[in-house]
């Protein structure tokens, strides 16, 4: 038998064992916190493994809650520890309480302080108190800018999940029995493909013609191109379906079939408009976008029975709706069901801004909202149009979002580790931009590119 092997048998707080663990280097999952949705963790069974295999300790922190089970990770070589202390780096996904923060250790995990978010100042002065050497996954880029560690695609397959559910739950309000009501929200599914799989299961309802003919074609509008969108596309392939021109939903609200859900894709083009009546430039977009507007609430929302929002919006951009348009999109009112469905009947959103009048997040717990040109109501009944804008989408599918993040951050792990924590950033030359762009606080100070946050944080309300 290997000394490892032998070793790996030993109870790990026997003295042979820690002396053979201190020869390695040592990373640590801590326990996740932040909410009683949070199932996910920074690295799977598998990618420990694999580490393990490459030479690592991996310390797990105990948790019932994560959707990967600790005989699991066992299996896989971690330690399963709820002293972490011994770790070189400690990985979790969102934010560590301030309490529970090691001084003078390295941390990666979201969070969401970098636009000074009064809620999670707390989280910051613990890690510049503590000494903390913290690299936020949000900040982790490449030389365009592009995030390398994101859940945008998560986020797209479990909302477009979630408001088909909601979609089937609004149309039932209306009067209306449809196969959505057969699908359940995102987290009612162990795996992406089971929800997939129900999916296509309702599609088969829609191409029998379960669908009542009085709903008309229904049309899903997705926009923006990135993963968001892109993640919400895939689940609605699953659907029997037709992409259709943005310049053709008028076409297919008069004469398209219920036996299939047809889908757009708007890009800015197709409704931003230069206010001289000049031709869309994306370049000159980005440098004044106060020199254009959108027409979306004319060409494109009038015809959508769902949208499926992926844009980040800006300050100073045109919004997508805004609170006067959106009251011209509602119903009048409603009176004994079944009611003729409006459009639009269900919005996807992020609470990005691009839609003025959805000003918050829904929850797993909440997941849905009803607006009616006026207010937010959790209900399903009268006038408006269903909104889901869950908070923290990803989380509602655990595996799939465990695996991508470990995928995403196994290639910066040990560059992490070779970040030291006593010498300026300047001098160390062999660590990458992607890693030291990421480095939020170091040698209990925020580095040279966050130090907008102290000043953000002079324009906050005292406590």
């Amino acid at each position: 038998m290997s000394t490892w092997r032998r070793l790996s048998c030993l109870n790990f707080n026997h003295p042979l064992r820690r002396y053979f663990t201190d020869t390695r280097p040592v990373i640590a999952l801590c326990r996740e916190e932040s909410s009683v949705w949070e199932r996910r963790a920074p690295l799977n069974p598998g990618q420990v493994g694999r580490l393990v295999k490459e030479g690592y300790t991996v310390l797990v922190q105990p948790s019932t809650r994560r959707a990967y089970s600790i005989p699991e990770y066992k299996m896989n070589g971690a330690v399963i520890r709820e002293d972490i202390s011994e770790a070189h780096a400690i990985f979790g996904v969102k934010i560590v309480p301030p309490e529970r923060i090691i001084p003078n250790k390295r941390y990666a995990f979201f969070s969401h302080t970098i636009k000074a978010q009064p809620e999670n100042m707390s989280v910051l002065d613990a890690l510049l108190e503590k000494k903390v050497c913290f690299m936020d996954y949000e900040k982790m880029a490449d030389k365009n800018g592009t995030r390398l560690v994101a859940f945008g695609k998560m986020a797209g397959i479990a909302g477009m999940i979630n408001i088909l559910h909601g979609l089937g739950l609004r149309l039932l309000s209306l009067g209306y029995h449809t196969p959505f009501m057969h699908l359940g929200c995102a987290h009612n599914y162990p795996t992406v493909s089971a929800a997939k799989a129900a999916i296509t299961s309702l599609g088969r309802e829609i191409q029998y013609g379960l669908l009542p003919d009085s709903l008309g074609p229904m049309i899903f509008t997705f926009t923006g191109a990135g993963n968001v969108s892109q993640g919400a596309q895939e689940v609605f392939k699953e659907l029997p379906h037709e992409f259709v021109s943005p310049r053709d939903l008028e076409e297919v609200t008069e004469k398209g079939s219920t036996r299939r859900i047809y889908a757009t894709v708007v890009d800015m083009e197709d409704h931003l408009e230069h206010v001289d009546g000049c031709k869309f430039d994306v370049q000159d977009f980005i440098k004044h976008p106060e020199n254009y507007h959108s027409s979306f609430n004319e060409k494109i929302i009038p015809y959508t029975t769902c949208l499926i929002n992926g844009i980040n919006w800006e300050p100073g951009s045109p919004r997508l709706i805004t609170i006067e348009q959106s009251k011209q999109l509602q119903a009048k009112e409603l009176t004994e069901a079944p009611c003729p469905p409006q459009r639009p009947l269900a919005i996807c959103d992020n609470a990005a801004g691009s839609l003025e009048f959805m000003s918050r997040f829904t929850s797993v717990d909440s997941p849905f909202v009803l607006y009616n040109g006026e207010c937010l109501s959790n209900t399903m009944s009268g006038p408006g149009i269903v909104i889901s804008s869950i908070y923290n989408m990803p989380a509602q599918l655990p595996h799939e979002s465990t695996d991508l993040l470990g995928a995403m951050l196994l290639p910066y792990i040990r560059e992490f580790l070779k970040v030291d924590p006593d010498k300026s950033l300047g001098s160390q030359q062999d660590i990458s931009d992607v890693v030291k762009n990421a480095l939020l606080t170091h040698k209990g100070k925020l580095t040279e590119k966050f130090q907008y946050i102290a000043e953000l944080r002079k324009e906050l309300p005292l406590q």
